[in-house]
C-alpha cells in the first residue's frame, strides 16, 4: 500500500458505524476498500474520512493454517 491517506494495512476488518450492525470490510493493497457481500468499492480518501469521523475498524486475524 503506497501513499494512501490512511494507515490501515490490507486485510479484513470488522467495521462499526453508529448503531448499525457490524459488517466486514476488506482493505485492498491500494488502500481502497470493499464491503463484503457487495460490489461497492470505497476509495482510499473515503476510508480516511470514515476514520476521521470516528468510525471503528477492528483487524480480523487471518485463520491459522495447520
Amino acid at each position: 500500500m503506497k501513499d494512501t491517506p490512511h494507515s490501515l494495512k490490507p486485510g479484513y476488518y470488522w467495521y462499526f458505524i453508529d448503531t448499525d450492525p457490524p459488517s466486514v470490510i476488506h482493505i485492498h493493497d491500494t488502500g481502497a476498500a470493499s464491503l463484503m457481500g457487495t460490489d461497492y468499492e470505497v476509495p482510499p480518501e473515503d476510508v480516511a474520512e470514515m476514520i476521521s469521523r470516528g468510525e471503528t475498524f477492528v483487524w480480523i486475524d487471518p485463520p491459522l493454517v495447520p
